[in-house]
């Protein structure tokens, strides 16, 4: 059951935290990101912080922030998490949070104001700084956001990605509109993006920078195989809108191109890591996949591991082994 309810009858904003906590480390990311939502310029807000089946108790942490209402289900992935946040929110206007990203102090006040300039838009994306894991900016300078009102082509191009979902704030009857997310086993923020740019116009702006995003150099989007089948499916739930498009179908090729390109570099990561940290199955698993979508990378990658060219020999040995099998079982 939810507990601790928000001062406000009616908060003007909703910030939605899906949180799934394995460690005391990830509690205390999660507590640095409620501080920054404590420390915004425009108080008219609440959060609803989505316990998605924690290890770590997450109740007693969000107890210190009264805004917050905390409800608990069953771990289901980020996109159930959000959804479940969006069933018990009651603001105008929806910001989705990482539990380890932070709002940067005038966050809400600038979704606020730019959605206030342009009612048609149906969102408002701001631009975000950077943090390694341990929470130190990073060194290289983070684009804005494009300057324009319709951003589904260069969203299905990938020439520029929403990043992280916190950039963002929706009018709540957009989100309801587009029946909020759908859980494409890894990109389900990609998928909701797609599917919102596709219907309603946005207003990015330039300054200031609304968010502050985490990265890691592990994280579940690094897991070429899962990721690879979950931007196909997205992608393939694209196509009826843009085939017979020119420009669109070109932008569709091109952006499903480069992430396919980004997660089978990925593979090859997770390939070398599993050797590393020895899960072997992991690795053949990945190096099957790796073998057939690209030879290329493949081949790279056993011209300077001597490890993958172990794993080389035991796919040929399998893959002798099962046409043995199919011999002998047709006779």
């Amino acid at each position: 059951m939810p507990s601790s309810s928000p001062e406000h009858d009616q908060p003007l904003v909703s910030i939605i935290v899906p949180c799934h906590l394995g460690t005391p480390a990830q509690a205390e990311f999660l507590n640095q990101t409620l501080q920054t939502v404590s420390a915004q310029t425009c108080q008219d807000y609440e959060v609803i912080l989505v316990d998605d089946g924690s290890l770590v108790p997450v109740a007693p942490l969000a107890a210190a922030y009264p805004r917050t209402t905390t409800v608990r289900q069953d771990n289901a992935g980020p996109a159930a998490a959000r959804n479940a946040g969006i069933a018990l929110s009651r603001g105008r206007y929806l910001i989705f949070l990482d539990a380890d990203d932070h709002l940067l102090p005038s966050a809400l006040a600038a979704g606020l104001d730019a959605l206030e300039r342009h009612p048609q838009a149906g969102f408002a994306v701001g631009p975000r700084e950077e943090m390694t894991s341990e929470g130190e900016l990073v060194p290289w300078h983070v684009a804005p956001p494009p300057p324009q009102a319709y951003i589904y082509l260069p969203l299905l191009r990938f020439d520029w990605y929403i990043i992280p979902p916190s950039s963002v704030m929706f009018r709540r009857e957009v989100v309801e509109a587009v029946g909020g997310f759908r859980d494409p086993w890894g990109a389900d923020d990609l998928d909701f993006y797609l599917r919102t740019a596709h219907r309603f116009t946005a207003c990015c702006y330039q300054a200031p920078a609304v968010t502050r995003y985490r990265r890691y150099s592990t994280s579940s989007s690094r897991d070429g195989e899962r990721m690879l089948h979950s931007i196909r499916s997205v992608y393939a739930r694209q196509w009826p809108l843009v085939e017979g498009d020119p420009e669109a179908e070109a932008a569709y090729h091109h952006g499903l191109g480069r992430l396919t390109d980004i997660f089978l570099d990925c593979v090859v990561e997770n390939i070398e890591d599993r050797l590393l940290t020895g899960n072997r199955p992991g690795a053949l698993r990945s190096a099957r996949l790796l073998k057939m979508e690209s030879p290329e990378r493949w081949q790279a990658l056993l011209e300077r591991s001597l490890e993958a060219t172990v794993l080389a020999e035991e796919l040929a040995a399998m893959a002798e082994g099962s046409g043995s099998a199919r011999t002998f079982n047709t006779l």
